[in-house]
């Protein structure tokens, strides 16, 4: 029985992992030069959630439904909710693996709670709402957790943006420590055929740390006492990965894998308060102060487009026959993205220099049968070096670094990192680039079982 090992770290950069960083990451480096390598291109947009379920369907946003952390119920303008697994409109290949009669044992996936039922073991991820949660699958399992640590087990760290430097990082050990130790315990005590697990706490890390260790970073502290704080994390990971193969059947195939990676944020441009500059958003009332934007301040009766995101800027068109109170003519339709897009081109940093902003539209670039939740247009500015921020309106300029939820030091930039380790493996080295959607092919591949015509990616044979 061949068994597969998958391990993700959440935001893993291949500049870093793959360059200055690898001398110091010997567990890394073993892997690479014991097998091939790439760089990692993800999703359109390069999200946590977006992504990861790319990666495990083998599908695209457009095809599995997801193109963020909220979603729109029945085309409302106020009916909002926040993803969970039932919003994944596709198999994962764990689910593949089990109807095929393969053991999975999937260990703290994001978007992954409520559990579905298949054949094996899981215990759920980021998102899952806490720990009183029906979290493990079988439900016993949350017994063995709970006797494996002397305290409550963490999932995640809530509002992770509102702790100080020092808090943060303490609690990103502490979890990453309780997440490791799980994973070893899983491995060593139940039977699988496939391990998927997934350290999502580094997506925190690199977001909280980036500035101290980026000296273009217009942030950047030279001084700091956390310069370091983002390798050395990455060494830790390095370490109990080290710890985790060490478990390992010898010719256990090896991936390891990240969801995007991860760039400098300079600052973040207030789209909402654009649109409404520009004509293209109308409130009922203008509010006095900087205020939270909520869609029942929206006048839906003279609105031909608004945006969400935080990274990426996602803009709906207010259609109409789509939207409950559409304005906007079909006919008209393609010329005001065109026109909003021309706007929004000429755009300059906050310190006035050219972006390279990037752009996507519904029609192009988000073709499939589960495309409803899919923006009109999707903008990239500076090619994510640069945020968006909806949250709030009546800013005191075009620029916020802080959306409803806190500030950031980095962003998400779209290539990310593969290794893998295969004894069958002809190739090896520097493979160049691949894409997300190969992960689920080249996965059930590895454990011999047919690949569904739907997905589009291809067999890493490596």
């Amino acid at each position: 029985m061949k068994k597969v090992f998958v391990l993700g770290i959440d935001g893993a950069m291949p500049e870093k992992v793959f360059g200055e960083w690898l001398n110091e990451l010997p567990n890394i480096k073993r892997l690479i030069s014991d097998g091939c390598y790439a760089k990692l291109n993800s999703t359109i947009p390069p999200l946590t959630a977006v992504a990861w379920t790319s990666m495990t369907t083998g599908t695209s946003p457009a095809n599995h439904g997801i193109f963020e952390y909220i979603f729109r119920k029945n085309n409302s303008y106020t009916d909002w909710g926040v993803i969970t697994s039932k919003n994944i409109m596709e198999k994962t290949f764990w689910e593949i693996a089990s109807e095929n009669n393969k053991m999975s044992l999937v260990c703290l996936v994001p978007i992954s709670w409520p559990i579905k039922p298949f054949n094996g073991i899981m215990v759920s991820g980021f998102l899952t709402p806490n720990i009183e949660s029906d979290y493990t699958l079988p439900l016993e399992l949350k017994e063995e957790i709970k006797n494996l640590f002397d305290e409550p087990f963490i999932i995640d760290i809530y509002d992770h943006r509102k702790l100080s430097k020092r808090q943060l990082l303490e609690q990103c050990y502490k979890m990453t420590e309780m997440h490791f130790k799980l994973m070893k315990y899983l491995i060593k005590d139940k039977e699988w055929e496939l391990f998927f697990g997934i350290m999502a706490v580094s997506d925190w890390v690199n977001h909280g740390f980036f500035k101290y260790m980026d000296k273009s970073h217009r942030n950047y502290e030279p001084n700091s006492e956390f310069k370091d704080a983002l390798k050395n994390y990455y060494k830790f990971i390095d370490k109990n990965l080290g710890e985790l193969i060490n478990l390992l059947e010898e010719d256990t195939s090896i991936i390891i894998v990240s969801d995007h990676g991860m760039t400098r944020m300079h600052n973040r441009f207030n789209l909402s308060d654009w649109l409404l500059s520009e004509g293209y958003l109308v409130l009922k009332e203008m509010p006095i102060t900087k205020s939270q934007l909520k869609p029942d301040m929206i006048d839906w009766t003279k609105t031909k487009a608004w945006a969400i995101g935080a990274y990426e800027c996602q803009i709906f068109i207010n259609l109409k026959g789509r939207e409950p109170q559409g304005i906007v003519n079909e006919a008209d339709y393609d010329n005001l993205i065109i026109e909003i897009q021309e706007k929004l081109s000429k755009i300059k940093g906050d310190d006035s220099s050219i972006l390279n902003t990037k752009f996507f539209t519904k029609k192009e670039h988000f073709i499939g049968k589960r495309n409803h939740n899919a923006p009109d247009l999707m903008v990239y500015f500076d090619n994510l070096r640069y945020g968006c921020n909806n949250s709030f309106v009546h800013n005191e300029t075009i620029w916020n670094i802080e959306t409803l939820k806190g500030s950031d030091d980095a962003g998400h930039s779209r290539q990310g990192i593969f290794i893998m380790k295969n004894k069958d493996s002809i190739a090896k080295g520097n493979l160049g680039e691949i894409d997300i959607l190969d992960i689920a092919p080249t996965v059930l591949n590895l454990m011999g079982l047919k690949i569904p015509e739907y997905m589009n990616g291809k067999i890493i044979s490596g």
